[in-house]
């Protein structure tokens, strides 16, 4: 999925991680160690997508102008956010385009979290505040054997600079520890490939971690859902049950097989991210006004997440790890046909909202939901980009879930 450069580049960051001693300046009394433990900078106020070539080193175009050429297809494409290296130029262009920047502070040759701190340093201390920049990248990869360093790094990060985020995250699969002192924490699962089982037991974790650490979380997706075909609906299912489950960004694991990387044109066949970018781009502030949800629910299903029989010829079963997460009986909203998750949500003026995610990829679904109580029922029209009214007869909504699809609605007082 990488380039093999990128792959040895990352092997070497883990290699580093695990070996050298904290950087001089990260060394601070233990009281100010706990306070930057606790300490939050601005949360993010736009739901990311971000564009990568990966880590530990430089694979973006060196030429100003090339990569002026890039942020515009990006940014035609979807992506408001590109994970690489900072140079001043980039930074005017990200600046310029509307692409934030996220800083790679693993890159070995030019600003390494720990190994080249004081030019990490000089970097973060030149970007407080400045608004093109979404933060800083310090790892993404394995974190067995190596949290404490990665806590350090976050902690560093925010002396240098406490107005950004610094992400930090690690492969679920084997290591699925979580930062306590993270602003944005997050994991990679790549689960049509190693485990779709584990996609709702990781998204439920890490949803909790950011509940009880005050933390935005973010995932890794894999540009394709290795093995399968329609990877359209299958990535679009990925982010929805994402959003759903209160994720606020999403990191596309791309690279050449997605991209021409010489003439930066997308490769034919191969667009589907862009296509599932025009289902989220017109909900990104709209996802960042709900916040977390103070509950996740899900109904039962009679079809596999790809519409194929459940296993042991049941006739249906809660999906894998969402066993606890049925309706209370007790809970206003009541669905009576439909197969989802749902994530129950307040706003910004604490108006009740839910995202509702269509479980199975490859059918649509017809929602009925029935409505303990009087309310105004609205859904976000994603062309119109407003709210729309949504008929509410004798306490009941339907509304139609298209294949992979989430949908998000609104509840206020009547």
């Amino acid at each position: 999925m990488m380039k093999s450069r990128t792959i040895l580049l990352a092997a070497v960051v883990l290699l580093q991680g695990l070996l050298l001693p904290a950087p001089g300046n990260a060394q601070e009394p233990a009281a100010d160690a706990a306070k930057l433990m606790k300490q939050r900078c601005p949360k993010p106020t736009e739901f990311a997508t971000v564009f990568s070539f990966g880590y530990g080193g430089d694979q973006m175009p060196k030429d100003d102008a090339k990569f002026e050429e890039l942020l515009k297809r990006i940014k035609e494409g979807g992506f408001n956010v590109i994970h690489t290296s900072y140079t001043d130029k980039r930074l005017e262009l990200c600046k310029q385009h509307g692409v934030k920047l996220m800083v790679d502070f693993l890159d070995i040759d030019n600003h390494h979290v720990y190994k080249s701190a004081d030019k990490a340093k000089a970097v973060a201390e030149k970007l407080r505040g400045n608004p093109a920049v979404w933060g800083y990248n310090i790892w993404n990869d394995h974190t067995r054997g190596r949290e404490a360093g990665r806590e350090r790094d976050i902690n560093t990060v925010r002396t240098w600079d406490p107005t950004h985020p610094a992400y930090s995250g690690g492969c679920a699969n084997d290591n699925n520890r979580l930062f306590t002192n993270a602003d944005v924490m997050g994991y990679y699962d790549f689960h049509w490939e190693r485990g779709i089982q584990l996609h709702f037991p990781h998204l439920l974790q890490y949803l909790d971690g950011a509940r009880k650490h005050d933390s935005y979380v973010y995932t890794w997706l894999s540009w394709r859902p290795y093995k399968y075909s329609d990877h359209y609906h299958r990535s679009l299912w990925s982010a929805n049950t994402c959003i759903a489950c209160g994720y606020k960004g999403i990191m596309w694991f791309l690279g050449s097989g997605f991209m021409d990387t010489n003439t930066l044109q997308w490769k034919q066949g191969k667009t589907h991210i862009l296509e599932v970018h025009k289902e989220i781009v017109p909900l990104r502030q709209q996802i960042m006004k709900i916040g977390l949800p103070v509950a996740v629910y899900s109904t039962k299903i009679t079809k596999s997440n790809e519409n194929k029989p459940l296993p042991e010829g049941k006739a249906e079963m809660m999906p894998p790890g969402l066993e606890k997460n049925s309706f209370p009986a007790d809970f206003w909203i009541r669905p009576t046909s439909g197969e989802f998750v749902m994530g129950v949500f307040r706003d910004d003026q604490q108006r009740e909202a839910i995202f509702v995610a269509n479980h199975n990829s490859q059918a649509p679904q017809k929602v009925t939901l029935k409505l303990g109580k009087p309310v105004k029922a609205s859904q976000f029209d994603r062309k119109g980009g407003k709210w729309q009214d949504l008929p509410v007869n004798s306490g009941t909504l339907t509304f139609d879930l298209g294949k992979a699809a989430g949908e998000l609605l609104r509840f206020e007082k009547p």
